[in-house]
C-alpha cells in the first residue's frame, strides 16, 4: 500500500535507524506495546510529547499512538478497568482528524462504534470514513496514557482483531493485579457488612410511626407534662 518513503504524519519524520522487522513491538518511551503480523514493517516516528509508530505491509497501514492523558493520570487501575462507557462521536473525530495520511482534507465521519469487554481492559472500537479510505480504529485507556490505533487497507475490521487485541501497556500485568486486588478487597468489605433481616426491617418500620408521634408531642406548645 505504500513504499518506505512515506508522507509524514503530524509533520514528523522517520527516526534514525530505518525500518525494523515487526512482531512484538515495545515503544521505547514505555507508552504502549503491540504485536503486528509477521512480515509487516515498523517505522517509529519522531513526535514531541507522544509516541507515534507506523506498521505496514503491501496491503495494510496501521498507525499506533501513545498519548499522555492527564485526565486519567490519578485514576486507579480498578477505575480504568471499570470504565466501559462508549466514547462520544466527537471524541472519535478529534482523535482521528490529525491522522492526515488517512483523513486528508477534513475530519473523519464516524460510521459505527462499540466497546469490546471480552478482555480485562476495555477496548473502544470504531469504523471511520475519510474521503478515500475506510479506517478501523481502537482506543485503550490506562492510568495516565491513551493508546490509539488506526488501520486501513482491509475490507473488514476482523482483519485487525489480533492487532487490536495485542495492544497494551508495559505495566498491564502490575495494573491488572492491583485492580483485581482492589476489587477483591471491596467485595470482602461488602460481604462483611451484615444485611438487615426481614425481622429487623419490620421492627424498624414499626418503630417509625411511634418515633414520629413522639416528635410531634414534643413540638406541641399546648402540651403540658
Amino acid at each position: 500500500m505504500r513504499t518506505i518513503a512515506l508522507a509524514a504524519i503530524f509533520g514528523v519524520g522517520l527516526l534514525a535507524g530505518g525500518v525494523a522487522a515487526a512482531d512484538p513491538y515495545s515503544d521505547p518511551a514505555g507508552r504502549f506495546t503491540v504485536n503486528t503480523p509477521a512480515g509487516w514493517r515498523v517505522q517509529p516516528r519522531n513526535a514531541t510529547g507522544q509516541s507515534v509508530v507506523l506498521a505496514f505491509n503491501a496491503a495494510n497501514d496501521c498507525y499506533f499512538f501513545g498519548v499522555p492523558n492527564p485526565n486519567t493520570a490519578t485514576s486507579s487501575p480498578e477505575a480504568v478497568h471499570n470504565t466501559q462507557t462508549a466514547l462520544t462521536p466527537d471524541a472519535w473525530v478529534t482523535a482521528g482528524t490529525p491522522v492526515r495520511d488517512f483523513f486528508e482534507g477534513g475530519p473523519p465521519t464516524l460510521v459505527t462504534q462499540s466497546v469490546d469487554t471480552s478482555g480485562f481492559w476495555p477496548v473502544q472500537r470504531a469504523e471511520l470514513r475519510g474521503p478515500s479510505k475506510t479506517v478501523y480504529a481502537a482506543i485503550l485507556t490506562r492510568p495516565g496514557v491513551e493508546i490509539r490505533a488506526f488501520c486501513a487497507g482491509a475490507s473488514s475490521p476482523a482483519a485487525y482483531d489480533s492487532v487490536f487485541s495485542s495492544l497494551g501497556h508495559p505495566n498491564d500485568a502490575a495494573w491488572q493485579q492491583a485492580a483485581e486486588a482492589a476489587g477483591a478487597s471491596r467485595a470482602a468489605r461488602a460481604a462483611a457488612t451484615p444485611a438487615a433481616t426481614p425481622a429487623q426491617e419490620a421492627t424498624t418500620e414499626a418503630a417509625q410511626p411511634e418515633e414520629e408521634g413522639r416528635r410531634r408531642r414534643n413540638r406541641d406548645p399546648s402540651r403540658r407534662d
